[in-house]
């Protein structure tokens, strides 16, 4: 990265110090706060329409700089200390309409202040505003009825809008960073897709969801900018999801109409020439907020820090929302999205992870050729979400969504040094052009019902996937290159020579059935099974033959949690899941051939934790213990036949923790203790060892500040260290990918509805090995970048 690319990243920044009365950009405020008068007790207590009081429920006071984020304890009620003055208040509860109350006067005579909810359809997203900070309260997607996270036992992370905003994120990976049990960035730069594992297991191919549907992330790419949170489900969760890895799934929370008015746009530039436009435009049409609008967009030319490869993108997404009342609302959405890319790099060991005596391998080394290589990439989709809340209390809710993704991708790739130098590479050309259409419904019901000391909600719910996907893919051996003088333009790409070229067709019919049962408010029992029917269907064009089969599987989960009413609730959980092999076959002794087809690999978990979230402070802490053991793993022997009989286990530790307090510190901590081992498998030097690309250590720890009153109000910034320990190249362990530290930064200012900032990721541009699979193929970290925005919101 060049000098002068840094400091015009950094010139927005300092720009911004220049200005003088700045504050952070927000919508005007209508509160007003009497500072001169000492604070004191404010009790607020929230019922419904019936007169109970409703416990859990997140009440935030706002005014200005002043910002109070707490939750209601058993009896319904919450104190706060507040100077007089006129607040806005939004309150929060599982299976009632969100209350946004402005001109709220605290304190309220003697007696505390009374705020009534009344029953609301369940929506698919719980839209929590930014004013909560980093700390999420409830998820749809760990239960699919929006429980609180502190009920369900599982492990769940949220990653919420404003903590993305605040590190300015631009991939899917870098907003998990942070995550405990999530490892981002697996083969490090990465520009095509978003490669994750949860707990192990590799996650992109079925364990990334949008919106609680598949997303075929090894076609498609989400931005950012599009996504109002990322949720991580740790652990097997076949029984909401169907066919699911092991170690979880991510799902993508997409951004959906408001009933406030807020526009906002903005631009980026940093390093390798990055230059974004962008916009978001949201509001109500009418004046009853019945009908609400939203659209946003991006314009993105942009280097990388590897030669010929753009990170270019164009992007609109509107979306439309019918809401006549808290008992139906119902979205329609849209997006369409084209990008032009590269592929990744693989380079070899020596003169990236080992020494090489020709020197470092630069990490800008392109090996492929400029006029051959390209990915382009086309996706849209179109879909809806609804509920409606009937009159005999049952609530229905229906997810669609329609996508298609054009994907083309060509590319000379690396194999390694020849064999003669330590200069020349060994290169192939490769050409995989795939086409998906992907149809996705989820249709459910649910009844909350409350007899004496007991509390149920009881859940009913189809899915069906249709999944269509053609593709080809052909390769060819061309001349050699020298990696550290490599010379372009010269080599003729012969005529590629076809290995796949088929249709591919998975369709999925799952039914579900989930029961949460709560006693006194404390003993929580979720109890779930599914049963799911998946067909795979190949029609193989290379051989004109076709071949099919149907794959049954029931999954389960059961759960106890124990809630406390100081906010901690242990937990303990027994859940299966299943993944299947589509179009794999695996050897048959008998006849000597790879006919049969691979049945579906099995998981099961058991999990043990701790969550904490008290009602006085603005937090939540998870503490995690889990075992997962996978069995019919396909694995081949030396001769490439394929068997199912491996399995292999991933137990450990994670523990995080996310905070927003009142003095503008937010924190978000984890540590990950993954152990993975091979426990059966086909060659016995692999049994015993690492899964490999799995580190078994991370850390992470992010401090966010932003000044709240005087001078300097607005003024704010966050500091990050990361940490991943080192990782195994290959199954039998035979060399290992040492451990590396990174560091972030960030820092921000705000001035009469502007909001200027920069970000620095791997701030001492640390050059490292992200992972590599095999001597041969070693992929870079991503090296120091530094990205200038401003951002105008009126």
């Amino acid at each position: 990265m060049s000098l002068s690319r840094t400091k015009a990243g950094f010139a927005l920044a300092a720009a911004a110090l220049l200005l003088p009365g700045l504050a952070l950009a927000a919508a005007p405020d209508t509160c007003s706060v009497d500072v001169s008068v000492p604070a004191v007790p404010v009790s607020l207590t929230v019922r419904d329409a019936s007169g109970a009081t409703i416990d859990r429920a997140a009440v935030q006071v706002v005014c200005g700089a002043t910002v109070r984020t707490l939750q209601t304890a058993q009896d319904g009620s919450v104190t706060v200390s507040l100077h007089p003055g006129h607040y806005r208040v939004t309150v929060q509860a599982a299976g009632f309409a969100q209350l946004d109350q402005a001109d709220v006067i605290l304190p309220q005579g003697d007696g505390p202040a009374a705020l009534t909810l009344h029953p609301g359809s369940a929506t698919d997203v719980v839209n929590v505003t930014a004013q909560s900070g980093f700390v999420p309260f409830d998820s749809n997607a760990g239960s699919k009825t929006n429980a609180a996270l502190i009920e369900v036992p599982q492990s769940i992370s949220i990653v919420n809008q404003l903590e993305m905003e605040s590190r300015n994120v631009i991939t899917m990976n870098e907003a998990l960073r942070y995550t405990a049990g999530v490892q981002a960035d697996e083969f490090g730069v990465e520009p095509r897709f978003d490669w994750l594992k949860l707990r192990g297991f590799a996650a992109e191919t079925f364990g990334v969801f949008r919106d609680g549907m598949r997303f075929n992330s090894l076609s498609g790419k989400l931005d950012p900018y599009e996504l109002e949170s990322v949720e991580v489900l740790r652990g097997p969760s076949s029984v909401l999801y169907g066919e699911v890895p092991p170690g979880g799934l991510i799902n993508q929370v997409t951004k959906r109409p408001s009933a406030e008015r807020h526009t906002e746009i903005g631009g980026q530039y940093g390093a390798y020439d990055r230059r974004q436009f962008q916009f978001d435009t949201t509001g109500p049409f009418d004046h009853a907020q019945v009908w609400r609008y939203r659209l946003l967009g991006l314009i993105r030319n942009s280097g990388t820090q590897t030669a010929y490869t753009p990170d270019n993108r164009r992007l609109i997404a509107p979306s439309l929302t019918y809401h006549p009342g808290d008992r139906t609302n119902f979205t329609v959405l849209g997006d369409w999205q084209h990008d032009r890319t590269q592929w990744s790099q693989f380079l070899p060991s020596q003169g990236t992870l080992t020494s090489n005596p020709n020197g470092v391998i630069p990490i800008s080394a392109f090996v492929g050729e400029p006029g051959f290589d390209k990915v382009t990439r086309d996706q849209a989709s179109f879909g809806y979400t609804g509920d409606h809340l009937l009159q005999d209390g049952w609530n229905v809710h229906s997810n669609y969504r329609y996508q298609y993704i054009n994907f083309h991708g060509q590319t000379i790739y690396g194999g390694g040094f020849d064999g003669t130098s330590l200069t020349n590479m060994i290169r192939y050309a490769y050409t995989l052009p795939t086409r998906n259409r992907i149809n996705t419904v989820d249709n459910r019901a649910l009844r909350r019902f409350h007899t004496g000391d007991w509390e149920q909600t009881l859940l009913f719910g189809y899915d069906y996937q249709h999944v269509a996907v053609r593709s080809s893919q052909a390769f060819q051996q061309v001349a050699d290159i020298n990696i550290y003088h490599p010379v372009y333009g010269v080599t003729t790409v012969p005529t590629l020579s076809p290995y796949v070229n088929q249709d591919n067709l998975l369709q999925q019919h799952g039914l579900y059935v989930q029961d949460q049962i709560k006693y006194r408010n404390h003993l929580i029992f979720t109890l779930g099974g599914r049963q799911d029917f998946a067909r795979n269907d190949t029609a193989n064009f290379l051989t004109n033959t076709e071949s099919g089969h149907l794959d049954q599987r029931f999954t389960g989960r059961v759960g106890v949690s124990y809630l406390t009413s100081s906010g901690i609730s242990p937990y303990v959980a027994y859940s299966t899941s299943f993944l299947p092999n589509a179009g794999s076959l695996v050897y048959n002794a008998t006849t000597g051939l790879s006919t049969t087809p691979a049945k579906p690999s099995d998981s099961r978990q058991i999990e043990a934790g701790v969550k904490v979230q008290p009602a006085t402070w603005n937090s939540y802490l998870t503490a995690a213990f889990f075992q997962i053991n996978q069995t019919n793993v396909l694995v081949s022997n030396a001769a490439f036949q394929s068997y199912q009989s491996g399995e292999v286990r991933s137990r450990g530790v994670e523990l995080e923790a996310v905070a927003s307090l009142h003095h503008g510190l937010s924190l978000h901590g984890s540590y990950t203790f993954t152990g993975t081992e091979t426990l059966q498998d086909q060659t016995t030097a692999n049994i015993g060892k690492w899964l490999p690309q799995t580190p078994r250590n991370q850390v992470g720890m992010l401090t966010d500040y932003t000044v709240r009153g005087g001078r300097f109000a607005g003024l704010g910034g966050n500091f990050g260290v990361r940490f991943t320990g080192k990782n195994a190249a290959d199954s039998a362990n035979t060399f290992f990918v040492p451990d590396y530290a990174l560091m972030d930064a960030g820092l921000r200012f705000g001035y009469r509805g502007t909001l200027f900032s920069v970000n620095a990721t791997n701030l001492t541009d640390k050059r490292y090995v992200a992972t590599c699979s095999g001597a041969s193929y070693c992929y870079y970290g991503y090296a120091r970048n530094v990205i200038g925005s401003a951002k105008y919101t009126f």
